[in-house]
């Protein structure tokens, strides 16, 4: 049967973007407002920057904001242009969100913004919050969808690693990443970028011109963003032609303010692949993602569905990395070299380690210094095929030293938009316990009495107990083992805290069988 292309409005604003992704050019259609500010929040204690691409005829952002308090919320959405100025009829606010609730902001609903428009989201709240930045790209030519999805935070780093950067690699392999300026005074920013076992020499980018600050380093003012790409398309800043057709790792680096960087990877032609992940903070030491232990907490090799790691040495010498599978299959290891300031990667297909066809579990990665991972998840038409269809996700790798016995996801789906013979929108979530040993979990669900989807939208709460061994994926859309009580309703649309007697490190995955294209979102749970 052929899949039936279903155009969902409210749906495809919420999943569909990207979180956290810094947007490029300049607002191409707002509403005026008023000059930067360097103080943002509404002078509420809790905010959340989501330097990001908004609406334009064919690219959609949402954002999703979750009540992390403990008593009823207002929870507010500004947006920015690219220089930092407030739009003020762009603002959205929903007050009394109860603990652990949702709420939804569609860019493409807000009609304080016109098609065309790029700029920074700030989400603020009289109670602590999580956010999660959600991308939409409808192609052209058959309303294929791309989806992806970011997590958001308040403050970033000075310095901050990525450890997935393609620049028309193969004419092909692609990578855009935005940075946005999440501190109180302009941020200038240098880009060095490093090849696999140091092929080539790193070429250090500080700009030039208008586009740089007098001591050296790209200028971001305030609230600002700016982007890099293969290209000038859609206003971003071309990568160095030194970096063409080539596969890196990149790091930036501030000594001004602090920057968080969001990086998306697609492919230039052919496929709908669109995969997003957040950048690693370096430093301050006291804020770094990186670790010499990782938890990545999925790994596979079935019906072709398939697991990539790529890792990031931002240190001047040389590490040593270990990658330890334990699934369903047994274990498996595979030792790496990554240079100084370098990148190395694997994939469950490559000979090394052995992985068989059917394995299904979780991999821990053990350095001799702090390093950073990503998790790509891809599907090839058949085991082995070699040939790609269009899913294509990825996640940042939670050093265990990090996982925390609490994770909040804020974008759960257990049949949204239902309709025959389609599923719509649904999501799974897998915890990992840290340490790989045995933890009692239980999981709160509470529905998002604002949203639009059909019949979804009744307040309810649902609870979950249940004991992991290693690693567990509860699948929403099941009819057991869902998350959502003994009695899953029929339909969900909201968020889900689970805690824990043991350390966990949780994701999740948005997905929907409505529309062509990659429809896949996959994302960190915060773990606070």
């Amino acid at each position: 049967m052929e899949r039936r292309f279903v155009r969902r409005m409210a749906l495809g604003l919420v999943l569909g973007a990207l979180t956290i992704i810094p947007a490029v050019s300049a607002s191409a259609g707002s509403m005026p407002g008023r000059e930067p500010e360097a103080v943002r929040g509404r002078g509420f204690d809790h905010v959340a920057v989501l330097p990001a691409l908004l609406p334009n005829s064919k690219e959609n952002t949402s954002t999703i904001a979750q009540n992390n308090g403990t008593a009823p919320a207002t929870i507010v959405m500004d947006i920015y242009t690219p220089a930092g100025v407030l739009i003020p009829s762009a603002t959205v606010a929903y007050s009394n969100v109860p603990p652990g609730g949702t709420r939804v902001f569609a860019q493409a609903l807000n009609s304080g913004l016109t098609p065309g428009f790029r700029g920074v989201g700030v989400i603020s709240s009289d109670q602590p919050i999580n956010a999660l930045l959600v991308r939409d790209i409808e192609s052209n030519v058959n309303f294929a969808k791309s989806y992806s999805i970011h997590n958001a935070y308040a403050t970033g780093g000075t310095k901050v690693t990525l450890p997935y950067v393609a620049n028309a690699l193969n004419g092909l392999y692609n990578t855009r990443f935005a940075v946005a300026n999440t501190g109180t005074t302009e941020a200038c920013v240098t880009i060095t970028y490093v090849f696999p076992g140091s092929s080539a020499a790193p070429v250090v980018d500080a700009g030039s011109g208008s586009l740089a600050c007098s001591g050296g380093g790209y200028r971001i003012p305030v609230g600002g963003q700016i982007a890099f790409a293969p290209t000038a398309v859609d206003g971003a800043i071309p990568m160095p032609a030194a970096t063409t057709n080539s596969l890196m790792a990149a790091t930036l680096q501030t000594s001004s303010s602090t920057i968080t960087v969001a990086v998306d990877a697609y492919l230039s032609g052919g496929l709908r692949k669109l995969a997003s992940y957040d950048g690693f903070i370096v430093e301050p030491a006291s804020a770094s993602d990186l670790g010499t232990q990782i938890s990545m907490p999925l790994a596979i090799k079935l019906d072709g569905f398939y697991t990539q790691y790529l890792l990031s040495n931002p240190n001047p010498t040389a590490t040593t990395a270990t990658i330890t599978y334990v699934g369903n299959t047994g274990t498996y290891t595979v030792n790496l070299n990554i240079p100084a300031n370098g990148t190395a990667s694997h994939s469950v297909y490559e000979a090394a380690g052995g992985i068989p066809e059917g394995f299904v579990g979780a991999a821990t990665i053990t350095a001799s210094q702090p390093i950073a991972a990503v998790l790509f998840r891809s599907k090839m038409t058949a085991p082995g095929s070699f040939v790609d269809e269009d899913l294509y996700t990825a996640v940042n790798g939670i050093p265990v030293n990090k996982a925390t016995t609490t994770a909040k996801l804020p974008l759960i789906f257990r049949r949204a938009y239902q309709t025959g013979s389609f599923s719509g929108y649904n999501t799974w979530v897998s915890v990992s316990v840290a340490d790989g040993g045995t933890a009692n979990v239980t999981i709160t669900a509470i529905n998002d009495t604002s949203n639009t989807a059909p019949g979804c939208n009744a307040p309810g709460t649902y609870t979950t107990t249940k004991t992991i061994n290693g690693s567990f994926i509860f699948y929403q859309n099941a009819n057991v083992d869902t998350g959502l009580g003994a009695s899953p309703p029929s339909c969900f649309w909201g968020g889900m805290t689970i805690t824990s007697d043991r350390p966990i490190v949780v994701i999740a995955n948005a997905t929907n069988d409505l529309n062509r294209g990659d429809n896949d979102g996959l994302y960190n749970a915060f773990s606070n």
